[in-house]
């Protein structure tokens, strides 16, 4: 796997760790008495998980099955 996705896809997984923590945030105001401006960070929520989980998992993946455009060798080129 080239350098690149590998980047792409732990970049990924960084993005899903945050938005998922952003998501129990955003959960706990029903249970937890929280300051008001937790309720604004629901955009950020979205933009975690659309932006930079997806997005970054998508390019990942492509420059994985794609190599040409990543400019790595191939596997097994000599």
């Amino acid at each position: 796997m080239p350098p690149l996705t590998r980047w792409f896809i732990k970049s990924a997984i960084v993005y899903l760790a945050a938005a998922l923590l952003l998501a129990v945030v955003l959960a706990l105001p029903g249970s937890v008495p929280l300051p008001a401006f937790v309720r604004l960070l629901n955009p950020a929520f979205f933009h975690l998980f659309l932006v930079g989980w997806v997005t970054q998992m998508i390019f990942g993946v492509i420059y994985w099955m794609f190599p040409i455009v990543s400019r790595a060798r191939p596997r097994g080129s000599v």
